[in-house]
């Protein structure tokens, strides 16, 4: 029987997505695919019974498992199992993971290497996938090379394979003089602006308005020479559509009370939404300095919630970020349903959609508004993916756009996806603009979409029901083929927040980045030796240990914030040193500070069930580079080479001895 199992674990999506996606193209070729979570395993399956499995399992910034696949992974490391309980199971494994991360792909491999230890044939070599650089460059790879395996294991002829690939054989017109590509930019422009969007939008209503971009000879618009004139184009097959949207005359009555993406469960994500109270909105840098970016801090009140919520310092918590009024607007209009946008919304399957087990996804409303939907349940922002760049090669009227969208989605054009739309980070918006007579059916987009994700923020403090978040405004020019100039999608809209204004969030599974540690008393912390910061109420719950905290920034009169609160822990005892490090001013950084005071480091890094490293800050620089700093100094102290170094910090880091809150 031509049926295998396809597992995933996935904590923001990616990885479901693409386990799904393998699914739906193995139908296409008449398999029978089945698709769960790897902690469905001995609930759905056994893993021990299967013959063929493909894995996508991404890793997390701190290298725990996606909470879908935590189960799984204790599971497969219990000591009582044979050697050879997997014998039998051929399987593959995509990974994927972000390498500004010190624990990039550390869960897939571990996944590999347990497998293999039981017996399991792995049948070709495990995909990592780096999100840093783009998860395409190996995740269409690795789908393709598992493809070739079902072919051949399942005996598939070419003509099926054909389902899931088609070579459209268009040609795009070559342009050979000067007047003819004036001719070609000029029509381009006009198309732009033959709409109300390139002239200041619609009268009455918010509008996202292009900035003017002049595209290079090669980019979004046009790919090289090579690419342009392939007439084998291996294109992917666009997805089957599979829902209808049904609009009525009638206003949707009591919209603001539709929960939140239709309380769709999502890992990490332990409470309802609920609303919390801005209190305080602040600067915490100069807001004109052009040496940092800025920073911002907002308290909330979490009012009569506080008592039921077990939250503390280091903690996050989700807040649901909407899009923003104007982008959706854009949208809308461009799919031609802006007129229509506040009215009721009714979700069906289609029932002619030729898609297997099709359904209307978890995280929308059967019964809503567009508006709604594009506002708080679809993600506009991220960069369009391969199957919706297909879809939207479908929906232009202009072939030379069809042409350069197909050439985007293709095998050959891989290169130039990456270098054009994941790289800059387009969005949809951007894509349309780009692409002025692409129109889109609204319902291809709700198909297609991934997932608003909320976003998680830590606390950097918590008491008395109210929590103080900082944050750093995330800056986006209009450049690179981004056509809005425009901060980070919450960046805006914490920005946007006043004090007395209530906004919805989530609680999150408490952090290992707390103090003390998740399994502790909250009475060992004082005793506890330490590289962070602890304030307790009494000074004499504290050992004579070290509680040290390097402190890096550029430039003390910039961005040293906090520096009154930490200066004071210093002066009453509950910090034992505070060592400063400015990379601007004296040329030096946290990784310096470590190495000038290595009598006070190299204790924490032998093994000990008490003391604690821990890390906090950006993950794109210094959290890599601070990990290597660590790694060196166990390298030189213990004459080791690097990588016997490195495995003894990922065992602090297994034993939460080494505990970073990071972020990209």
């Amino acid at each position: 029987m031509a049926d295998f199992l396809i597992a995933y674990g996935s904590q923001t999506g990616q990885a479901e997505t693409i386990a799904k996606s393998v699914k739906e193209k193995a139908e296409l070729i008449g398999l029978v695919p089945r698709c769960f979570t790897l902690d469905e395993n001995e609930k759905n399956f056994n893993l021990h019974e299967e013959k063929l499995c493909a894995i996508v399992v991404s890793s997390t910034g701190d290298g725990d498992a996606p909470d879908n696949a935590a189960r799984f992974v204790r599971r497969i490391n219990r000591r009582t199992l044979p050697n050879d309980h997997l014998k039998g199971l051929d399987y593959v494994i995509l990974g994927l993971g972000d390498s500004n991360y010190s624990s990039y792909q550390t869960v897939p491999r571990k996944i590999d290497k347990q497998m293999s230890a039981l017996g399991a044939n792995r049948l070709f070599d495990r995909g990592e996938a780096d999100d840093q650089v783009g998860l395409e460059l190996v995740v269409e790879p690795w789908i393709d090379q598992f493809f070739k395996t079902l072919a051949a294991r399942f005996n598939i002829s070419d003509e099926k394979m054909n389902a899931i690939t088609e070579s459209p054989n268009i040609k795009l017109n070559q342009v050979k003089t000067d007047e003819e590509k004036k001719a070609l930019l000029q029509k381009r422009k006009e198309d732009e602006e033959s709409d109300d969007e390139g002239r200041g939008g619609v009268q009455g209503v918010d509008m996202l308005i292009p900035e003017h971009y002049d595209y290079p000879e090669v980019s979004l618009l046009k790919g090289s020479q090579v690419l342009s004139i392939d007439e084998n184009l291996r294109v992917p097959i666009a997805p089957q559509p599979f829902l209808v949207s049904s609009v009525s005359h009638k206003k949707l009555e009591d919209d603001h009370k539709l929960e939140w993406q239709n309380l769709c469960k999502m890992p990490g994500v332990v409470t309802k939404p609920f609303k919390v109270m801005v209190v305080s909105a602040e600067f915490v840098t100069d807001p004109f300095s052009k040496k940092i970016k800025t920073k911002r801090m907002i308290t909330v009140d979490f009012g009569d919630h506080a008592p039921k919520l077990q939250y503390e310092p280091g903690d996050a918590i989700y807040f649901c970020v909407p899009n923003p009024l104007a982008e959706v607007n854009f949208i809308l209009k461009r799919c031609g349903v802006l007129s229509i946008a506040d009215q009721q919304c009714e979700l069906t399957v289609d029932s002619k959609t030729e898609k297997i087990n099709a359904q209307i996804p978890g995280h929308v409303h059967k019964l809503t508004t567009l508006r709604h939907m594009f506002t708080t349940c679809l993600d506009i922002r991220r960069s369009p993916g391969r199957p919706l760049i297909r879809v939207l090669a479908e929906s232009t009227s202009d072939p030379l756009e069809k042409r350069r969208l197909l050439e985007l989605c293709s095998a050959q054009g891989m290169k130039d996806f990456t270098d054009f739309v994941r790289t800059p980070g387009l969005s949809l918006a951007d894509m349309l603009f780009a692409f002025p007579n692409v129109k889109p059916p609204v319902d291809r987009l709700i198909e297609l979409l991934p997932r608003l994700i909320p976003r998680p923020y830590s606390m950097s403090s918590y008491e008395n029901r109210r929590a103080r978040f900082v944050y750093s405004e995330m800056e986006f020019p209009a450049t690179e083929g981004r056509r809005h100039s425009r901060k980070g999608l919450a960046t805006d809209w914490l920005n946007s927040l006043r004090i007395g204004d209530t906004v919805e969030v989530m609680g999150k599974e408490p952090a290992r980045f707390r103090l003390p540690p998740l399994g502790m008393e909250k009475n060992e912390a004082g005793s506890m030796p330490l590289l962070m910061k602890l304030k307790k109420d009494s000074l004499s719950e504290f050992s004579e240990v070290p509680r040290i905290l390097f402190f890096g920034c550029r430039d003390m009169a910039v961005d040293a914030i906090y520096m009154n609160e930490l200066e004071s822990f210093v002066a009453e005892g509950i910090l034992t040193d505070l060592i400063i490090c400015e990379s601007e001013q004296k040329k030096e950084r946290v990784q310096d500070g470590l190495r000038k005071n290595l009598d006070k480091v190299l204790p924490f890094l032998t093994p000990s069930s008490n003391s604690k490293i821990y890390i906090c800050g950006d993950a794109k620089g210094m959290s890599k580079d601070v990990w290597q700093c660590f790694s060196d100094i166990v390298a030189k102290d213990q004459n080791i080479p690097d990588m016997e170094a490195k495995k003894k910090l990922m065992e602090l880091k297994k034993n939460d001895q080494y505990i970073e809150d990071v972020w990209g």
